[in-house]
């Protein structure tokens, strides 16, 4: 049996999140939890170096067959510590911010140790690879180069031995191990499957949408509303002249109720009515772009961004395209999207039924939402 000795005890700085990178959950896993997993459905021991702030919380998500260490004020400190009770022979030792490393690296580098004392996790420089200096710009031979990765395997007494004798800083284990045993060949397992280490915000939200998927949801929604004397006509946000208006409630306003109760309907919230109840003296006559409001924060509470929004309103008279832009305007900016996101289209009825004898108006939305 081999032990994973996770380091987990960075305070993830760079990020920029709120807490602790190795606490930030995905589908309510935190990042270092992957890893444990990956590991102990190979059947490895785990030792999990974390920062003393996070200690109590991390129990919490493992059992007893996890030792859970704290770490040092420095990675190479935190590595001697989770060292000290790693009772294997062999150790592979990971970054617990890299959570998408996957069972066949791990025991491809198992193989490597039948043969070596110490074998890394390597990716190819697929990119032109350049020396800089701050003055003279050099290009190298990227052939010659790799991106070192984790985990790092080696023979336990060995790694152990380098470490607790160590003073000086190395970029990661693997360059320590060859400064105690240049003459070692190293175990070079190439990697071509994702195992990049989040680092800032955009990482976290690569990985979180590799492991949600790509999150669309479509939301639909028809209103109708009667058209009566003494009312102000209010379409879209914005007042139109007209002898009739809308009513309602609220201020009746059909196309913003349609595009409102499309954004609850993807996200299955329910609809307008259960969230703003005509019953209730508290909506009376409530202006609809604070219902539309209110409904987009829920729907960015709930982790989803507008794709876009395509509408159609249904009235005989007055007639709609001169405020087409207009209403497209106030859409954009009520939702603070791009114009470009907004549909907004008008139609008559043909003289037919209630909406062609203008007694009525009615507007219809659909809308694409995506995980963020």
């Amino acid at each position: 049996m081999n032990t994973a000795l996770i380091v987990a005890a960075g305070s993830g700085t760079r990020s920029g999140l709120k807490e602790s990178k190795i606490l930030y959950k995905v589908l309510d896993k935190p990042i270092f939890l992957y890893s444990v997993e990956t590991f102990l459905a190979l059947g490895f021991e785990i030792v999990l170096v974390v920062a003393k702030e996070n200690m109590n919380e991390v129990k919490s998500y493992v059992d007893d067959h996890v030792k859970v260490v704290m770490g040092g004020k420095t990675r190479s400190e935190s590595v001697a510590l989770g060292l000290k009770v790693v009772e294997t022979p062999y150790v592979f030792i990971h970054d617990a911010a890299r959570p998408m490393i996957d069972k066949e690296n791990i025991m491809a580098l198992s193989k490597a140790l039948e043969l070596k004392d110490a074998a890394c996790l390597f990716e190819k420089v697929t990119q032109a690879l350049k020396f800089y200096d701050g003055k003279t710009l050099e290009t190298k031979d990227r052939e010659k180069h790799l991106l070192a990765q984790t985990p790092q395997a080696f023979l336990t007494e060995k790694i152990r031995f380098a470490t607790h004798r160590n003073e000086m800083s190395f970029d990661d284990d693997i360059s320590l191990y060859q400064s105690y045993y240049p003459d070692d060949e190293i175990g070079v397992i190439m990697n071509n499957q994702p195992n990049m280490k989040l680092t800032y915000k955009e990482d976290f939200n690569y990985f979180k949408s590799n492991v949600e998927g790509n999150d669309m949801r479509i939301g639909h929604s028809f209103d109708l509303h009667q058209l009566v004397e003494g009312r102000k006509l209010i379409l879209g946000g914005i007042e139109i002249p007209y002898e009739k208006g809308l009513l309602g409630h609220s201020d009746a306003d059909v196309l913003l109720h349609a595009i409102s109760e499309a954004l609850l309907g993807a996200l299955a919230l329910g609809d307008l009515g259960s969230h703003f109840p005509d019953t209730d003296q508290a909506y009376k006559d409530i202006d609809s772009k604070v219902i539309l409001t209110k409904v987009y924060e829920m729907v960015k509470e709930q982790g989803y961004d507008i794709v876009n929004i395509d509408t159609m309103v249904y009235a005989e008279k007055p007639k709609l395209n001169p405020y087409i832009d207009q209403i497209r305007n106030q859409i954009a900016s009520l939702l603070n999207i791009k114009l470009n996101q907004v549909s907004v289209k008008a139609t008559t009825y043909e003289k037919l039924d209630a909406i062609g004898q203008g007694l009525a108006i009615a507007s219809e939305a659909t809308i694409l939402l995506k995980k963020v």
